[in-house]
């Protein structure tokens, strides 16, 4: 009876911490449109889309829109942003998030949450992530772990 026990404990906590997954994105910057103010500040409109792939054996396209204002000292005040991910299979999500305060306009982390998906991806719905992003000329790098 014990090991019975046990072993649905077992299976539990093995079950609850499995939907946990991380994915790496590779994209390119496709749109960067600039509205530079006279003060200093600028506000940028982007896209960039490109490819992901899960450690859940999953992977796909993905595209992200979104805007960043920066006030006169180029220190970030705002980033929100709309990605979509769909998958091998056709499944897809959304994930929507926004960008911490910061100054370096090159490298920034943030977090997203998922806020709406079909298919295999409504269990995910809710998810919170955090990433970390990185620019290379156009080319986007973003690596995201994700938790319940």
């Amino acid at each position: 009876m014990k090991l019975f026990i046990t072993s649905i404990l077992i299976l539990f906590v093995f079950k609850i911490s499995a939907k946990d997954f991380t994915y790496k994105s590779t994209g390119t910057l496709e749109r960067n449109e600039v509205t530079t103010f006279p003060g200093g500040g600028k506000f940028i409109s982007f896209k960039h889309a490109g490819g992901f792939e899960t450690d859940i054996g999953k992977y796909g396209k993905y595209q992200c829109n979104g805007s960043i204002l920066y006030d006169n000292k180029s220190s970030l005040e705002n980033m929100y942003f709309a990605c979509k991910f769909k998958d091998q299979n056709g499944d897809a999500f959304i994930g929507m998030g926004k960008r911490l305060k910061g100054s370096d306009m090159d490298r920034a982390v943030g977090k997203t949450v998922l806020i709406d998906g079909d298919g295999f991806w409504k269990d995910y719905i809710g998810y919170k992530c955090s990433y970390a992003i990185e620019y290379v000329e156009d080319i986007v790098f973003a690596p995201v772990k994700c938790k319940k």
